[in-house]
């Protein structure tokens, strides 16, 4: 069975798109847990155990990017 988590709301998305810091980084908030899930790396322990670990680098590179595309993203009402 799927989860519904939502998503964000129209009024928030329009504030990002127009450069207000706290809608991009309740965006980005919204999407950390999936981006963490994403930037999971195997990492091996002095004793041979693995585990999975999040690459920082990769998951702030990720966040860079998003901010980008957010700034671009145009809204067009008809």
């Amino acid at each position: 069975m799927k989860k519904n988590y939502g998503y964000p709301s129209y009024n928030l998305i329009c504030k990002a798109t127009s450069g207000d810091e706290k809608a991009i980084r309740e965006i980005l908030d919204f999407y950390n847990a999936y981006i963490s899930k994403v930037c999971l790396r195997p990492c091996y322990h002095a004793n041979g155990a693995l585990l999975m670990q999040v690459d920082e680098e990769l998951k702030g590179e990720i966040h860079a990017e998003i901010m980008k595309a957010i700034l671009k993203f145009e809204i067009r009402v008809k």
